[in-house]
């Protein structure tokens, strides 16, 4: 591949100026984005990079007309509604995407799965509506997909209502994903109502926090209730994340940015950062404050014992400290090197050309509560493959309406995702 014919010279040439401007802003979010292992130039000229580009461009399309007749055409070739709610202000607006055929199948008996998939922190809708595939899992799957400008975990429950007024929704199949404030906002509503919830996916994030968005703390009845209720949890990171969130069993200070981001591709007239109810006026941080070991603490220990809290709330088995503490120095294997911890399973899946990084983890009854993943090379941002990934472990699962408990749904097998190379192993 010549130069010229690359990804990154594309961006960086792009005739129209303003799309190459929105191109430059993206590469100079993703250059901010990791803790400094990450290889931008790279990514972008990778497999992986042309999805990234192709996904792009639909979001350049059509973020500066989110109503128009556009976006909608698009989504009626994909078979599929596309419909803003409460459109009126900017941190009111949701969107829910449905299948043609709902109306006429739900006179048919037919309900539907629900996805709340929730944005990144200063992000609109439209921006991350296309990053990450769902719009792709809602054509494949016939499913409800929600997108919600206002993420706070009483918004999501009130749109939750909603939705059984308006829509024929399997209320035994709802499900939520974010990415970074996105996922911690899915953290949330999962210790506030998690009876209501059937599984999630988080996406750059620790893998556990004692506190929501605005660093109110999660109560001894709320751990209890997220215990009792098993919300079956899957996590995607990346693995140069400027947070480090990889190796699990490693805690390193959050990067410092060092500056803020100098170009902003497109900004929505209506965003008032001032005005955003997920914003966190309780604290230093815009967002929740970042969990840290206590002073003097061994911070590896601190952090696999955050790997345990994740375990415990799951009725999972604690993994070893020391094993784990162990594959910093002395990893038997690339996968525990990167992961820094081990799993029941464990694969390395080619998915967009690079390598992604699995464990799963069963409860005692044998049921795969726990998948964590990192996508190799990967700063912090949402993973390209979170869509059709997290719909392969989400789709497992209903939470069964006369008992409350979570089954594995056999009707449900998912459709599993092209990979160019699959290594399985088992402990």
């Amino acid at each position: 591949m010549t130069m010229q014919s690359t990804a990154l010279t594309r961006w960086l040439s792009e005739s129209d100026s303003s799309l190459r401007r929105k191109y430059e802003a993206q590469l100079d979010e993703l250059r901010l984005a990791h803790n400094g292992g990450a290889d931008i130039h790279a990514l972008v000229d990778s497999e992986y990079g042309a999805v990234l580009t192709e996904r792009l461009r639909l979001t350049f399309t059509f973020e500066e007309d989110p109503t128009g007749l556009a976006v909608e055409e698009y989504y009626r070739g994909l078979g599929l509604r596309r419909q803003v709610f409460q459109n009126s202000d900017y941190y009111t607006r949701w969107l829910v995407v449905t299948p043609l055929e709902l109306e006429t199948e739900a006179a048919k008996g037919v309900r539907y799965p629900v996805l709340f998939v929730h944005h990144g922190g200063h992000q609109s809708i439209s921006t991350d509506e296309f990053t990450a595939g769902f719009h792709e899992v809602a054509a494949r799957e016939r499913i409800i997909l929600v997108m919600l400008q206002d993420t706070n975990w009483q918004n999501t429950e009130r749109v939750l209502d909603r939705l059984i007024e308006l829509f024929p929704v399997d209320t035994e199949r709802v499900y939520l994903a974010g990415e970074s404030q996105g996922g911690y906002q899915v953290t949330s509503a999962f210790f506030r109502f998690p009876e209501r919830i059937t599984a999630v996916l988080t996406c750059g994030n620790d893998i556990w926090r004692d506190w929501d968005n605005v660093n109110e703390p999660f109560t001894d009845d709320e751990r209890r209730r997220v215990r009792d209720a098993v919300v079956p949890f899957m996590q995607i990171n990346g693995q140069f994340e400027a947070s480090s969130f990889a190796p699990v069993s490693d805690w390193r200070p959050r990067k410092d940015w060092g500056r803020p981001r100098e170009l902003e591709g497109y900004r929505d007239p209506r965003r008032d950062d001032d005005r955003d109810p997920t914003r966190n006026v309780r604290g230093p941080r815009r967002f929740s404050n970042q969990p840290e070991p206590p002073a003097g603490a061994d911070k590896n220990a601190w952090a696999v014992s955050r790997l345990n809290e994740r375990m415990s709330s799951l009725g999972l088995a604690e993994r070893d400290a020391a094993t784990c503490i162990g594959y910093l120095t002395g990893a038997d294997s690339e996968l525990h090197r990167i992961l820094g911890f081990y799993g029941d399973r464990e694969r390395t899946e080619i998915i967009h050309g690079t390598r992604h990084w699995i464990a799963d983890i069963d409860d005692a009854a044998g049921m795969n509560v726990f998948r964590y993943v990192v996508v190799e090379n990967a700063p912090h941002a949402w993973p390209l493959a979170a869509g059709a990934l997290g719909w392969e472990f989400l789709s497992r699962f209903r939470r069964d309406a006369s008992t409350g408990r979570i089954v594995v749904d056999e009707r449900q097998t998912p459709r599993t995702t092209p990979h160019n190379d699959v290594q399985e192993t088992s402990r």
